[in-house]
């Protein structure tokens, strides 16, 4: 993607993160919430990818979103435990994922948030 990666926008690059004005910033954590949204509900079997972060958002040249790096993401069956081993990132990872290792639309949920949070605050600083 032409911007690269929304870590990359908010942290890497000042030129870049002086582009990124409040509305763009809602745009973005608005599309995310919709490329998620869509792998939760509209698909087959819901898609959840285990490993949303701000390196996994990419950014075309209009700062439109896409949602990437599904090599985590895991087939939701509701006739199974979901149970899976802890793989992602883990400064990302929801807490009850962590203690009971059970994979749910939540997780990315939480995920979400703590992107969402990096987005409006401007970055974490760390690579």
């Amino acid at each position: 993607m032409e911007r690269g990666s929304l870590f990359y926008a908010l942290n890497m690059d000042d030129e870049k993160a002086k582009e990124l004005s409040w509305s763009k910033r809602v745009d973005i954590i608005s599309g995310t919430a919709n490329g998620l949204s869509h792998r939760h509900h509209d698909c087959f079997s819901p898609i959840v990818h285990k490993d949303v972060t701000s390196n996994n958002i990419l950014l075309n040249s209009e700062l439109d979103v896409v949602v990437s790096d599904f090599g985590n993401a895991r087939l939701l069956d509701p006739d199974s435990s979901n149970q899976t081993l802890q793989v992602g990132t883990y400064e990302y990872f929801a807490p009850e994922l962590a203690h009971t290792m059970t994979v749910t639309k939540k997780c990315d949920v939480y995920s979400f948030g703590v992107v969402a949070l990096e987005t409006l605050m401007g970055g974490t600083q760390e690579s």
